[in-house]
């Protein structure tokens, strides 16, 4: 039996799940709230899935997803994206290498929205992939 690489096993599951997943509309398609559910929605499925190594996806699909409701999405996206990764290094959370990542995950997703890729063209789902 081959041995599975760190982060193989999360990506698979991810892929797994990304088969038959369609972004939520939700009521509203514009607005500023709609993006802050975005946001929240991800973080919540991140935790729910409880897989180690996905953070810089769930960062890069919320932002993607967020950033696909217009130019108030990617507003709200960017600026709440820096200030969560603010708190984390001021609170000593997490290391500012991962916060780093975060947010480039986070500009990543952004910017695949905005150039009308696709999800999974512009989120993939092994952190290997997220630099």
């Amino acid at each position: 039996m081959k041995k599975l690489k760190y982060g193989d096993k999360t990506a698979k599951q991810l892929d797994n799940y990304m088969k038959n997943y369609k972004i939520p509309k939700g009521k509203t398609r514009t607005g500023l709230v709609a993006p802050i559910k975005d946001l929240k929605r991800n973080h919540d499925e991140m935790k729910q899935m409880k897989l180690k190594t996905s953070d810089p996806f769930f960062h890069c699909k919320a932002n993607y997803e967020a950033a696909s409701r217009g130019k108030y999405g990617s507003f709200v996206a960017d600026k709440l994206g820096v200030l969560k990764e603010i708190f984390d290094i001021e609170y000593n959370k997490f290391p500012i290498k991962d916060s780093v990542k975060d947010l480039r995950a986070n500009i990543r997703g952004r910017a695949g929205a905005k150039a009308g890729k696709s999800l999974k063209a512009t989120c993939p789902t092994h952190h290997s992939k997220y630099k």
